[in-house]
């Protein structure tokens, strides 16, 4: 033995190294495993036939006029959508950055809140808002006997969902991109005689188009991804988008139902990418001249009209954010769906059926465990990942960190199919499925939120000084210890913020899980999109409102969490 070591000494190994290695090939293998493998089988099944190379499935699908017109539907509401959501959002953009209106923050809050809240919550949130003997069209019938709300099962109905849900998106990349934009190109403008009106139109809008064009990839990705709200509304009317076509033609159990649903994941896949490039190409040929920090001072001042342009705003915000929300709890107490909103029409008797109830009761309990699960996981690779994309940059970690990114930058019900693709076999060795179970979930949720965590951690070490890591290693200590006492502490409030991200997308997730789940695994959205498909309205609404009850409240600890470390890691460092 002790020739041994002794030769692989020599030969500049020793037992530390040979573990390093074969923990960076493990490490490997499991990137291929989780975040490559899938997407290679999901692309294996729609090009491959009879062990060739082929496009027939394709010539196929794109000759058949049913499938032409789910893809015009899908880019009609998504385009649409995207639009409505980019005017909505740079309005509130403007308003918020350049005017003297108060309680700005508040309603920087109250604007970002469809952010925290699913987006099949808010959809059904609304379809208690628009529902014929609903709280608002009750209100409105005492006034005017003969009103009808519209029928908010339609295209019109998933556009306006999708606009008042995903305008945070444009909102938030506007709002930076505005407070940028330099002042001496307004007063310029104003010099030569441009009115307000006119300077937003040749000089702030052209000047944020580059914000404005990212904001819009992410709503047209978003709308892309999603799955509650076009299943909730467009099933019901009939109205067939890919995403939801793709989940039909899988649950179908028909003879060529995956090739099917690969292709159509395929066609999906293909129409984001080019959104994608078409609008990145958008952003960098309008990339302007731009202060490096956010001027946070009014640009101009309203005076007798500010009072109207703030009541316009928190009435906007009412009835976009608080009005449906407010319905759908009132709806989870009452005894029956239009039975009215007396006192002798509501009851607790829906929440204790929730938490009484089997199949709810599992779900809660899945879901807390996949959220702790994933944010763990995602916590120790995604660290680690960042870690080495800044301290030990490589053309390796760099495309380990590319691939990882890739599923989330796709569409959820994609890579749902490709999970069930890859590991709805027997697993080597062991012999046995994790399909249908709820480490199969465990997985997914991995696969699609590290990247999440790789941003926030990424940030967190770009904060911090490397002088500390070498202060560290200078006093003689090994990496275990550095990363102990001091890489871990500095880090901490961006790690933590990733964790309450990647917790609160794998609690609440429902596109993923609508493929993966089997009686025993079922997660919160699943059972809130059945209680809602099967009818029970009461029970969706009731799980729905302690949902979004625990959402912000664990929005408000971790923000108070963060603060706190952060206020300590400044003292330590100083």
């Amino acid at each position: 033995m002790e020739k041994k070591s002794v030769i692989i000494k020599r030969r500049g190994f020793s037992l530390r190294s040979v573990i390093l290695y074969i923990l960076i090939l493990f490490g490997l293998l499991a990137v291929f495993g989780l975040f490559f493998l899938p997407l290679w089988k999901l692309a294996e099944v729609a090009f491959l036939e009879n062990g060739s190379f082929s496009l027939e499935i394709f010539k196929r699908l794109l000759m058949d006029k049913k499938t032409l017109k789910v893809i015009w539907d899908t880019l009609y509401i998504n385009v649409l959508s995207s639009f409505f959501a980019t005017v909505i959002g740079v309005v509130m953009a403007y308003f918020v950055a350049y005017t003297d209106i108060r309680s700005k923050q508040l309603i920087h809050y109250a604007l970002l809140l469809p952010l925290v809240i699913p987006g099949y919550i808010i959809t059904l949130a609304w379809m208690q808002f628009f529902a014929k003997g609903g709280l608002v069209v009750t209100l409105l019938q005492r006034i005017l006997p003969n009103i009808s709300m519209p029928n908010i099962y339609s295209y019109w109905g998933i556009i306006f969902v999708f606009s008042v849900t995903k305008y945070p998106l444009i909102y938030t990349l506007t709002l930076g991109t505005f407070r940028k934009i330099s002042t001496d190109m307004e007063l310029a403008a104003a010099i030569s005689g441009c009115n307000k009106i006119k300077t937003f139109f040749k000089v702030t809008l052209p000047m944020s188009l580059s914000g404005v064009a990212n904001g819009l990839l992410l709503v047209f990705i978003s709308c892309l991804d999603n799955f509650g709200t076009v299943a909730f509304l467009g099933i019901p009317a009939r109205i067939t988008v890919l995403s939801t076509d793709i989940y039909q033609s899988i649950i179908s159990f028909s003879g060529n139902g995956f090739a099917n649903a690969s292709a159509k994941s395929v066609i999906l896949g293909v129409i984001g990418v080019v959104s994608s490039l078409v609008l990145w190409q958008v952003a960098k040929m309008f990339q302007t001249m731009q202060t490096d920090l956010e001027d946070l001072t009014p640009r101009f001042f309203l005076h007798r009209k500010r009072i109207v342009v703030e009541l316009l705003i928190w009435l906007a915000i009412l009835l976009i954010n608080f009005v449906p929300m407010l319905t759908l709890i009132l709806t989870s107490f009452m005894k029956g769906i239009g039975g009215g909103y007396g006192l002798d029409n509501m009851t607790f008797s829906n929440f204790a059926f929730v938490f009484s109830n089997p199949k709810s009761f599992n779900a809660i309990r899945n879901s807390i465990f996949l959220g702790v699960a994933t944010a763990l996981i995602c916590v120790v690779v995604g660290t680690i990942v960042a870690y080495l994309m800044v301290r030990r940059p490589s053309h390796l970690i760099r495309a380990v960190e590319g691939v990882i990114s890739v599923p989330y930058s796709i569409p959820g019900i994609i890579l749902g199919l490709a999970l069930i693709l890859t590991w709805a076999k027997p697993l080597p060795i062991i012999n046995r499925t994790i399909y249908a179970t709820v480490f199969m979930l465990l997985v997914s949720y991995v696969v699609r939120f590290t990247s999440l965590q790789i941003r926030n951690s990424t940030t967190g070490v770009l904060q911090t000084d490397i002088s500390m890591e070498e202060a560290a290693e200078i006093c003689g200590a090994s990496s275990l210890k550095k990363w102990i006492f001091v890489i871990i502490p500095l880090i901490f409030p961006a790690t933590v913020t990733g964790m309450g991200l990647v917790f609160l997308n794998a609690l609440t997730e429902l596109t993923t899980s609508s493929l993966l789940w089997s009686a025993g695994s079922e997660t919160l959205g699943v059972v809130i999109y059945n209680y809602t498909s099967a009818g029970y309205t009461t029970y969706a609404c009731a799980l729905s409102s302690v949902v979004c009850i625990t959402i912000l409240l664990l929005v408000l600890v971790n923000r108070r969490l963060s603060v706190v470390l952060r206020r300590r890691v400044g003292r330590n460092e100083s």
